[in-house]
């Protein structure tokens, strides 16, 4: 289980430190004042891998603008992390960021839950331009969750998969167990509804173990 700590804020990353994740997701969209300045002293501070994320508010972040100030923002920044979190409505910008040396986590994150069909088609797309395929649902029963598992397992990897709210939170724990490379969880500050605290999460990891 690979476990990410989202953070909004710099001053929070000495405290993420302590838990050692091996990634640390970085929330622009979260974040106030100099974005590039933040990202540029995380990266002094660690050498675990940095994922850069500026979610729209379309699936669930708080970025709003297009795709053009979008890459604006993340262009710059992308030199100085190890993979770029990008949403499909961004994926024109991928070359550019690619030419980089950065890794693409591309991403889709949607408050329903797509049938089978649906969610190999989304793998598809999001696989034919980034690494790391993410895709984020929100089951409404326990068969969607089931499904959402049976996806996990049976597609190719990499892959990520998550759940929104906290309904079913505890899939966030499971899903890696069916083959998601990563379980994004907070240090402190929870970035979505329904995330674990990383140390609650290896505790979690331990005990199914």
């Amino acid at each position: 289980m690979k476990i990410a700590v989202s953070v909004d804020d710099p001053t929070l990353i000495s405290g993420v430190l302590e838990y050692n994740p091996a990634f640390i997701e970085i929330r622009l969209d979260r974040m106030e004042g100099d974005l590039l300045d933040h990202v540029r002293a995380i990266r002094e501070m660690t050498a675990i891998p940095l994922i850069a994320t500026l979610r729209s508010r379309e699936e669930g972040g708080d970025f709003v603008g297009d795709a053009e100030l979008w890459a604006g923002i993340v262009g710059p920044i992308a030199r100085y992390v190890d993979i770029v979190d990008v949403e499909m409505r961004y994926r024109e910008h991928v070359p550019s960021l690619r030419s980089q040396g950065v890794r693409i986590l591309a991403s889709l994150h949607i408050d329903e839950m797509p049938g089978t069909a649906d969610l190999k088609r989304i793998e598809r797309t999001l696989r034919s331009y980034g690494d790391i395929p993410k895709i984020v649902v929100q089951p409404e029963n326990p068969n969607d969750l089931i499904d959402l598992l049976r996806f996990t397992h049976d597609a190719q990897k990499p892959i990520c998969t998550s759940v929104m709210g906290s309904r079913f939170r505890f899939a966030r724990a499971i899903l890696p167990l069916f083959g998601s490379e990563f379980v994004f969880c907070h240090a402190g500050r929870p970035m979505a509804e329904g995330q674990y605290h990383i140390r609650e999460m290896r505790e979690i990891a331990e005990l199914l173990r």
